[in-house]
């Protein structure tokens, strides 16, 4: 006759372990699912071109065949070319100018028939101030090549944004989503003041 109130054969308190292990898989379900619903609703920057590899070919070489215009990646010059702002008569090749976004780099290109004087000096401020700082890996250069239907071009590995006008804010969108991220993020030009000099094929 020693029974105690509550403890009668057959039932038991909830184990408090279990109550712990439930409240974690909840919490943990709750942000997997904040964080595909915050994926889904992130908008690209840019558009995603077909990777067509990072085969290297001599200075003055044959690079390409390329899937974009500009180029993304793809067969090219195994030297990259100089950071900075390319002069308005001679530009960097696309060929060389991949071996740049392979490196990390971001690439603006400019049709200098479709942009007036003030976009280019825009482009040309930001990327100068961009390769004095941490974020160096950038060059502004000029597009002599198959017409994009477009004034500028924003180039990174892979990846490619079509501007009618030199937006800043998503160039700069842009560049924070995509610099760095190629498949040799380390490697490349160092750091300059000066701007480059393009190279002259024969």
């Amino acid at each position: 006759m020693s029974r105690r109130v509550g403890t009668r054969s057959g039932s038991s308190a909830l184990d408090p372990r279990i109550l712990i292990v439930g409240g974690v898989l909840v919490v943990g379900a709750i942000i997997l699912v904040v964080a595909v619903l915050f994926a889904a609703n992130t908008p690209q920057i840019g558009e995603r071109q077909v990777d067509n590899g990072g085969t290297h070919v001599s200075v003055c070489g044959q690079g390409g065949p390329f899937s974009s215009v500009p180029a993304t990646s793809g067969k090219h010059w195994d030297t990259p070319g100089g950071w900075g702002v390319y002069p308005p008569t001679a530009g960097i090749a696309e060929s060389q100018a991949v071996h740049n976004l392979e490196h990390g780099g971001i690439v603006i290109w400019y049709q200098p028939a479709q942009l007036d004087e003030a976009g280019v000096k825009a482009l040309t401020d930001y990327v100068h101030q961009q390769v004095r700082g941490a974020k160096f890996k950038m060059i502004l250069s000029p597009w002599t090549g198959q017409d994009f239907n477009h004034p500028i071009a924003v180039t990174a590995w892979d990846w490619l944004l079509y501007l009618d006008t030199p937006d800043i804010s998503q160039v700069q969108a842009f560049v924070d989503a995509h610099y760095g991220k190629a498949p040799e993020p380390i490697g490349g030009p160092a750091q300059s003041t000066a701007d480059p000099t393009p190279v002259l094929c024969p």
